[in-house]
C-alpha cells in the first residue's frame, strides 16, 4: 500500500512547504499531496485553506495577494507558502506528486496546465497526478493526456462517472472505504486511495489513523493512504510484510 504524505509530512513539518516534502519523501512516501490555488496574479501556489488566517493570522484570501506578497508570508513554525513548481519539480526529479487542485475554474486549470508543462518534461509528467473535484476537471485533463488523474469524488456515488471520465485513482475518505467499496471500484480497474481519519472514524484530523486502521485498510485493498505521520505509516507497513 503506498504512502502518500497529507500535504508533505505535515506531522513533523510545516504542511505544504519544501521541509514537509522533503521529510516526507526520505521517510519512505511514494508521492507528496499539496494543495493548489491561484495568487493574485495568476501564478499556482501551495496553499491548502482559502484564506490567509489560520497559517498567518491574516484575513485575506490567497486569491487577493500576488506571489510576491504571499512568499514574503512567514510563521514561527517555518510556515511558508511556496509556488507549485517547488512542489512540481519533485516529479521533474523522478518522484510522484498528487496536487489537490482547490481552484477548478477554466483559468485555473489553464494555469495549472502551464506550470506543469513548465516544470516538468513529458515522459515525468505520468508522475503528477491531477486531483480533481469535478468531472469538468478530468475532463481538462483527460484531453492532455500526459498527467495520471485521481477522482477526489464527491459522493461516493460519483466514482464510476469519474473513473468514466478519466480519473482511474479514486480517493475515498476513510468513512466510505469500506471492504466492498473497494472491491467493487478495484473491479472497474481503478486504484483506491484512502485519506485517512476526519468525520467518521476515530480521528477527527484528516490525516491521522492508528496502526489497526492502516492495518484494516490494507487488508480491504487500498492502494495508498494519504496520511500526516510517514515514518509511522511506513513503519506499520513494513511491519506487515
Amino acid at each position: 500500500m503506498k504512502i502518500i504524505a497529507h500535504r508533505g509530512d505535515s506531522a513533523n513539518f510545516p504542511e505544504n512547504t519544501p521541509a514537509s516534502w522533503d521529510g516526507a519523501y526520505a521517510a519512505g512516501a511514494f508521492a507528496i499531496e499539496t494543495d493548489i490555488r491561484l495568487s493574485r496574479d495568476g501564478v499556482c501556489v501551495c496553499a491548502h485553506d482559502p484564506d490567509l488566517n489560520r497559517l498567518f493570522g491574516r484575513p485575506e484570501p490567497v486569491s487577493e495577494l500576488t506571489l510576491a506578497e504571499l512568499m514574503e508570508l512567514g510563521n514561527a513554525q517555518g510556515g511558508r507558502i511556496a509556488p507549485a513548481s517547488e512542489a512540481l519539480a519533485y516529479a521533474r526529479d523522478g518522484k510522484a506528486v498528487l496536487l489537490d487542485i482547490k481552484d477548478e475554474t477554466p483559468e485555473a486549470l489553464a494555469q495549472l496546465w502551464q506550470a506543469i508543462a513548465d516544470a516538468v518534461s513529458g515522459p515525468q509528467r505520468r508522475l503528477v497526478f491531477a486531483g480533481c473535484h469535478t468531472l469538468d476537471a478530468v475532463r481538462f485533463f483527460a484531453v492532455q493526456g500526459e498527467v495520471e488523474i485521481l477522482g477526489f469524488i464527491p459522493t461516493p456515488d460519483d466514482a464510476v462517472g469519474f473513473w468514466v471520465a478519466g480519473a482511474k485513482t479514486i480517493r475515498l475518505w476513510e468513512r466510505d472505504a469500506s471492504r466492498e467499496r473497494v472491491a467493487e471500484l478495484r473491479g472497474l480497474g481503478a486504484d483506491v486511495w484512502v485519506t485517512v481519519g476526519g468525520r467518521g472514524t476515530d480521528f477527527e484530523v484528516g490525516g491521522e489513523t492508528s496502526a489497526a486502521n492502516l492495518t484494516k485498510l490494507a487488508k480491504f485493498g487500498a492502494g495508498g493512504v494519504l496520511v500526516n505521520d510517514v515514518k509511522f505509516a511506513v513503519e506499520t507497513m513494513e511491519g506487515l510484510q
